[in-house]
């Protein structure tokens, strides 16, 4: 079976779908993801085939707020309905080649997530199966009704209904489904890398709190929020080790680091299971991968759907939040302490892991996938 995998550019949208696909790679299937030229060496980079065929797109174009409005001061409805009609004036540029890929290739079956929306276009145009793979939260209501219109308005006919909605969120930090989904295991996706000696050394003598900006903010922001480093002087007065985990491309965004602080390309998969907390930026990768290892989190979210993904931890107990614009001593040396010290968090973020744990698995999936596909097929 061939099955064409569809994503924007960015290894948020991507990484989350990499189980799966290497679970229909390992029992024969062929896979392919559509991609443009820039993001390919990203795809190849994880093992995945990739055709450079669609058109650039540019995340932080994409989630951009309305012109002249600071991230974090507008209308969260007014942003998502921009961010979906962009993701579909870009399904609408990147149509007729993912449209021409599927004449040529002939997939049996199309896997796209939620923001990407050629694929499930072009394999409505063909008759062709599709796949909705969620990366986290469902998004809010309004990105996936604007893009929707906004391709009406270009004169695409409707989707048809994905065979399958896959969702690999947790249940109990999830909201609410208004149709039927497939639940599927949380596996974190990271490169290659080397693990250092340091964490497999042994349990750390102190409380290991891990810092990360993950991949796009240091892009977005070259000059983090001062708050940043009001956090680590925070956790090491209190006694804590630091580990930042950031691309060495981006080191520089750092500064001068005090004595003892680790800034090293640790995949957090390996490193959070050794940590009593974590802080980041409330990307849908970091928030995941720190509800699957059973971490309490403390998010400073800068853009995009990191406000929500932080409010939606806070609601559920698996963490807390402060503003990026947060001076008060008081307040930044009271998180700071809680998320390390505070059971309750600990006991619902270990709940959360637990839950991701039982989940079908991609493998399991991924021979319910096919099943339908192949009977089809046969017929």
């Amino acid at each position: 079976m061939r099955v064409l995998f569809t994503t924007l550019s960015g290894v948020g949208h991507l990484f989350p779908m990499v189980p799966l696909a290497r679970a229909l790679q390992e029992v024969g299937h062929t896979v392919l993801v559509a991609s443009d030229e820039a993001f390919a060496p990203a795809v190849r980079g994880v093992g995945l085939p990739a055709t450079a065929v669609l058109p650039p797109s540019d995340l932080s174009t994409l989630l951009k707020p309305p012109t002249g409005v600071n991230f974090g001061r507008f209308d969260p409805q007014r942003a998502a309905e921009g961010s979906g009609r962009r993701c579909g004036e870009a399904a609408v540029r990147a149509l007729p080649a993912v449209r021409r890929l599927a004449g040529e290739w002939q997939p049996d079956l199309v896997v796209s997530e939620p923001m990407e929306l050629a694929g499930p276009a072009a394999a409505t145009e063909a008759g062709v199966p599709w796949v909705r793979h969620h990366w986290g939260l469902f998004p809010p209501e309004g990105v996936l009704a604007a893009a929707t219109a906004s391709m009406a308005a270009a004169g695409l006919p409707p989707l048809a209904e994905p065979v399958r909605t896959l969702d690999v969120c947790p249940a109990g930090l999830q909201f609410p489904a208004d149709a039927p989904v497939t639940p599927m295991r949380y596996v974190p996706h990271h490169l290659p890398a080397d693990v250092p000696a340091w964490l497999t050394d042994g349990a750390p003598a102190r409380p290991r709190v891990c810092l990360t900006m993950g991949t796009l903010l240091p892009q977005r922001d070259p000059q983090p929020a001062p708050l940043w480093r009001r956090l680590l002087d925070e956790f090491l007065e209190l006694g804590h080790e630091v580990v930042i985990a950031i691309d060495p491309n981006h080191r520089s965004v750092l500064g001068e680091l005090p004595d003892g602080v680790r800034a090293d390309w640790v995949p957090l998969a390996v490193l959070l299971p050794a940590c009593a907390a974590i802080v980041h930026h409330g990307g849908m990768g970091s928030s995941l991968t720190a509800a699957a290892c059973g971490v309490p989190q403390l998010i400073v979210p800068h853009f995009g759907d990191q406000f929500r993904n932080a409010g939606r931890i806070t609601e559920v107990g698996a963490g807390t939040s402060l503003s990026r614009a947060t001076e008060d001593p008081t307040e930044i040396a009271a998180a700071a302490a809680r998320i390390v010290d505070d059971w309750g968090l600990r006991d619902v973020s270990q709940r959360l892991a637990a839950e991701n744990a039982v989940r079908p698995s991609p493998a399991e999936v991924a021979g319910e996938l096919v099943k339908p596909v192949a009977a089809t097929r046969r017929g």
